[in-house]
């Protein structure tokens, strides 16, 4: 039986090494009292809103991805990129919502030490496409409206297509290392009981879930918006000049517009 407090879990983390549970938040140690609507909440209105979003994110994004696979029309370098984000869309629905949903079934961690140790390297891969994808896409987008003659020629399909299998395989890399830190424990309660959980950072070091986060905010936040802000401000800047470079009556006609 998990603690049935934050109060117990603090005590239950302090006998430990480190003291500290990352991963383990307030909702996970605090069951809802029965026969309240707290419990019908958590027990019926959340596990059905996570079956519809599971049930609609894929419907749509595997009939994006067949529209662009079986269409020869559409297989464009920006639908490459949005078929490949789609994919990485369909992996989180796959991974990430199950696995967030069975908290408000089980009490502990149900998927076994290779659940722990793959799960995490499939959730940061799906997000680390669908990042990295969004950054590509928008320097695809400045390259169309900068340099448009580019884009069109016969080798950018086929370099799209590069990009994207590359975009996969660096995401993969950098998820290993979930795979290598986390690790399945047992944590014993005031009851003299136990639970059993997935803890994604080694229990014998605080430093360890500091140096996680932050590169999480860098790799897959910080760097990917500057690169894409920058991109997008560029875009702008050439698109407004492009409308003042106009001819004169055009030209009005637009910024009337």
């Amino acid at each position: 039986m998990p603690p049935k407090s934050l109060r117990n879990l603090s005590q239950t983390a302090g006998e430990n090494q480190s003291g500290f549970f990352p991963g383990l938040s307030d909702r996970d140690f605090l069951p809802a009292p029965e026969g309240t609507t707290a419990e019908f909440v958590v027990r019926c209105v959340i596990p059905s809103l996570y079956l519809f979003i599971i049930t609609v994110g894929l419907l749509g994004n595997i009939m994006l991805v067949r529209i662009f696979v079986t269409n020869s029309a559409m297989r464009s370098a920006p639908n490459i990129f949005i078929s490949n984000l789609a994919a990485g869309d369909v992996l989180l629905l796959l991974t990430c919502v199950p696995v967030d949903a069975s908290r408000y079934f089980f009490d502990e961690w149900m998927f076994g030490e290779v659940g722990c140790k793959l799960i995490p390297v499939i959730q940061l891969t799906s997000v680390g496409v669908s990042v990295f994808t969004l950054t590509a896409l928008s320097a695809d987008r400045y390259r169309a409206i900068v340099n448009p003659m580019d884009v069109q020629t016969s080798g950018a399909l086929l370099w799209t297509c590069t990009k994207a299998v590359g975009i996969w395989v660096v995401s993969v890399l950098l998820a290993v290392p979930e795979a290598v830190f986390s690790e399945v424990v047992q944590i014993r309660s005031l009851d003299n009981g136990s639970f059993t959980a997935c803890i994604p950072y080694p229990q014998t070091d605080e430093l360890h879930p500091k140096i996680h986060s932050v590169l999480i905010f860098f790799v897959y936040f910080l760097i990917p918006l500057a690169i894409i802000s920058v991109y997008y401000y560029h875009i702008a800047k050439t698109l407004i000049k492009s409308a003042h470079d106009l001819p004169g009556e055009y030209n009005e006609h637009t910024k009337k517009q």
